[in-house]
């Protein structure tokens, strides 16, 4: 035992060995992670009701664990203090296996923090329909299909953020490839050439214009300024074809941002100062300072996309001004995280230490960290009194001394800062205070163009009138705008023909040249470890 346990330890990686070995001999499902953790990159995060919910998390670098095809649902109790290193904290329960195992999902609630939605993402396990959306609710603490609407394509490796003053959610670039769709067996990627609008309370989905014509990573933020609010883009990679194989990557400069005016359905190339390190694989988080009456959007950790190191710093853009600033940095190096905000403390969850898809990826205590905005450090403790944020005396004087940049991208695009905010009262959880009415799809509302109808299909009378429209695209052969982001028929769940091995992504991260091998007990030879991004690239 002594003699397989070191074959384990030196496959597997120092790094690995310190956070324990994997129990086998235990098919247990977890209820915390009380027994140790590893990683996990990237989850889908989002806080209802002074909880925040982590979806996610195989098993498969859980010590306790080491079942891969374990899906858990974790989550985080906001309403008290706790530590965040300590493994108890982190309550886990097991995801009904009808669930598909997803990776780099996007995860909304409705305003009423009952239901969240699971987006996109690439599959790694257990696959039963491409493009089908799950949610969950909350009080009955169950999972199930959006059926009956209309839905869009699967995505992975594109960015989202979810407004709760306007109800809706936005996911922006990212492609479909051989781990979101079927009849994609070699390693083309489809780009994504606009952005998928959620309304979380009709489960309605709206196909919007994008920002670049094929992007993936970066940021999306939303930022309650103008009638409904806007959506700042950070960063972002572009590739040199967008649609094919072997598509070389660059970066999109961090000398400007893109900024979406939700009301006004259009998109601004806004200039920024100050100086910032370009990076991929970051999150964003905002908070509000009431003394300058500006937002600042935090980017947090990432790594240069050349030289794949890992990066430290925090930085934020200070908006009405477009400025960057520098903040206190990370204590250590994480990239392909998640950020999701709670007051001024910001949740870093799950990622890697170093650009690395095996054991070099690293391991740390627990799925999360946070960073105090306003003391710019690694806190070591959660605290739910720490709601209120307000920037440096220094820096709110820097920023009234330059409310506005040197230059605006247009006149139209000045004149949403002189309109009141979108929201003007938010909970600790940046979450509103008050449900506002539902923002009603309206197709003829340039907002909402190209809109997905959504909805339950009943009827004869409608099924009749669906399949007349479909006959009449069909005759014209007429493609609609960013129809690659939405099926034009009604969501009909399908069982996936069988794909060669491999052709989902869905890797073991112990791979390379040379097959290492040693004796499990016969029921346990199927157990692999955590199911990897195929990111080292």
């Amino acid at each position: 035992m002594a003699g397989w346990r070191f074959m384990l330890i030196w496959v597997l990686g120092p790094s690995f060995a310190n956070a324990g070995i994997i129990n086998f001999a235990r098919k247990t499902v977890l209820s915390d992670l009380s027994g140790g953790f590893c990683r996990s990159y990237r989850f889908g995060a989002d806080i209802a009701n002074n909880v925040l919910y982590m979806v996610g998390l195989d098993g498969g670098l859980i010590p306790d664990d080491g079942d891969a095809s374990n899906n858990y649902l974790v989550t985080l109790d906001l309403t008290s203090s706790f530590s965040t290193s300590e493994g108890k904290n982190y309550k886990m329960t097991k995801i009904d296996t009808a669930v598909p195992i997803v990776k780099d999902m996007a995860v909304w609630s409705n305003a009423e923090n009952s239901t969240l939605y699971q987006y996109g993402g690439r599959f790694l396990n257990n696959i039963t329909s491409e493009d089908t959306i799950w949610t969950y609710t909350t009080k009955e603490k169950s999972w199930s299909k959006q059926d009956g609407t209309i839905q869009p394509s699967r995505l992975e490796y594109g960015v989202y953020t979810n407004a709760p003053a306007i109800q809706a959610g936005f996911w922006v670039g990212g492609y479909r490839a051989s781990g979101t769709t079927a009849s994609i067996t070699d390693s083309t990627r489809d780009y994504a050439t606009g952005m998928i609008q959620l309304n979380t309370t009709t489960g309605q989905y709206t196909a919007l214009d994008g920002p670049y014509e094929a992007v993936e990573e970066g940021s999306l933020s939303y930022v309650p300024v103008g009638d409904k609010g806007i959506l700042v883009y950070i960063g972002g990679d572009v590739p040199s074809i967008k649609d094919g194989i072997n598509a070389t990557m660059s970066a999109n400069s961090w000398s400007h941002v893109q900024v979406y005016d939700i009301a006004g359905a259009k998109w601004y190339n806004q200039s920024t100062m100050g100086t910032v390190a370009s990076r991929t694989q970051f999150c964003a988080s905002v908070q509000h300072d009431e003394s300058s009456s500006s937002y600042q959007i935090y980017v947090i950790g990432g790594a240069d996309l050349e030289s794949k190191d890992t990066i430290l710093d925090v930085n934020y853009l200070s908006i009405p001004s477009f400025k960057w600033y520098s903040a206190g940095p990370l204590d250590d190096p994480r990239m392909t995280l998640t950020c999701v905000t709670y007051g001024r403390q910001i949740f870093g969850i799950g990622g890697r230490l170093a650009w690395a898809d095996d054991s070099q990826a690293g391991c740390y205590d627990a799925p999360a960290f946070i960073y105090d905005a306003q003391s710019e450090a690694t806190r070591s403790s959660f605290d739910p009194t720490l709601s209120s944020f307000s920037l440096s005396s220094s820096t709110a004087s820097d920023i009234k001394a330059t409310p506005s940049p040197s230059s605006w991208a247009d006149p139209a695009f000045k004149t949403l800062f002189g309109k009141s905010a979108a929201t003007t009262s938010t909970t600790a959880n940046n979450k509103p205070s008050s449900t506002s009415e539902p923002q009603e799809v309206n197709t003829s509302d340039p907002s909402t163009k190209g809109a997905i109808a959504g909805g339950v299909v009943g009827g004869v009378a409608s099924l009749a009138l669906i399949i007349s429209l479909l006959w009449f695209f069909v005759a014209r052969n007429k493609k609609p705008k960013n129809a690659e982001l939405v099926e034009i028929i009604p969501h009909q769940v399908q069982t996936m023909s069988e794909l060669p091995v491999g052709a989902r992504d869905g890797r073991s991260e112990l791979r390379g040249g040379t097959q290492m091998r040693w004796e499990l007990p016969a029921d346990h030879k199927g157990e692999i470890s955590e199911l990897d991004s195929g990111r080292n690239r």
